[in-house]
């Protein structure tokens, strides 16, 4: 089966789009040959117009066209008609920002009215996390969804956390590939950490936003943590490769964390304030370390995502 992935995570970014590779490579474990066709900078009339009639010209030579995120790459993959069409939905492509007016707040309304147009395009649409479809279906209930997180490849994370001496650090992760996203919130970030430390001390952001991918499983292991102050996600690959170590997290309330939260004293959801997520922060870096969180993402490991994506793609060719 050959099947085309149209996406817009520019390549020459450092870890842009890690999570579609991992997904890539595991559908290519399961037999399916996987063309991922970047699409370039959509932001471009020009360029969205010149991408509808590449794909509509490309697609006769695979069996499934499979959309690797909304806005504006949906609207492009929704030019195939005569294929069927698979779109999967990250979060940033259907919720809106809405704590400050300028490029985001514009960006994102934007990105949803393109997402909305193309819907009814698709044969599936797939969202990775339960909130979202709910969110999504009751705009559109006629559409065929599917949850299915982005997998994780649990053989590159450790089990167990690091184990190195750190003079009383308690280390807390903080991921994000643009520190000035104010969707992700990382100034409310460093507000929960200065607040944490007048309760607790020895408390250390530890700030991921410059490490290659393939250098992450150590840095993740190393910490004890993992803070998580965005507005919105979808599932938040960073909370799945912490819990993939073990690593409890404290977060606002986004996308199925509640789930977690509501299972584990280790884990905590809070509301969007730098009081609440830090008197939560510190109450989970004085707890015992969990050691039984990875059965949270085990569901998510890239042989069973790839195998049910697999099934997705078999029964679409055969009807």
């Amino acid at each position: 089966m050959r099947v085309l992935w149209p996406h817009n995570f520019d390549p020459t970014r450092l870890n842009v789009g890690s999570f579609m590779y991992t997904s890539a490579k595991g559908m290519q474990d399961v037999g399916v040959d996987v063309h991922l066709e970047y699409l370039g900078n959509l932001r471009s009339p020009k360029q969205i117009a010149r991408m509808r009639k590449h794909l509509r010209e490309i697609a006769s030579g695979f069996d499934v066209v499979h959309a690797q995120y909304g806005s504006a790459c949906a609207y492009v993959t929704s030019a195939v008609i005569d294929k069927p069409t698979v779109l999967t939905m990250r979060g940033n492509d259907w919720e809106i920002h809405k704590s400050t007016v300028g490029f985001h707040y514009l960006h994102t309304r934007l990105a949803k009215w393109l997402t909305c147009r193309s819907l009814s395009s698709f044969s599936v649409v797939i969202s990775v996390s339960k909130r979202m479809q709910k969110s999504i279906s009751e705009y559109d209930p006629s559409l065929r969804y599917m949850v299915l997180p982005d997998p994780i490849d649990l053989g590159q994370w450790p089990r167990n956390h690091s184990r190195a001496i750190r003079n009383g650090e308690k280390r807390v992760l903080y991921t994000s590939q643009r520190l000035a996203d104010p969707i992700k919130g990382y100034d409310l970030c460093k507000k929960v950490i200065e607040l944490a430390n007048s309760r607790l001390d020895g408390v250390v952001l530890c700030t991921a936003n410059d490490i290659p991918y393939s250098k992450m499983p150590e840095f993740v292991s190393s910490c004890d943590a993992i803070l998580c102050t965005s507005e919105s996600e979808g599932w938040p690959n960073s909370i799945k490769e912490a819990l993939a170590c073990n690593l409890p997290f404290v977060s606002t309330d986004v996308s199925d964390l509640a789930d977690i939260a509501s299972q584990e004293p280790s884990c905590r959801v809070c509301r969007r304030d730098a009081e609440e997520l830090a008197a939560n922060l510190c109450e989970v870096l004085q707890m015992k370390r969990p050691d039984n969180l990875r059965k949270y993402v085990e569901p998510m490991d890239i042989r069973s995502s790839s195998e049910k994506l697999l099934a997705l793609y078999e029964s679409l060719v055969r009807n």
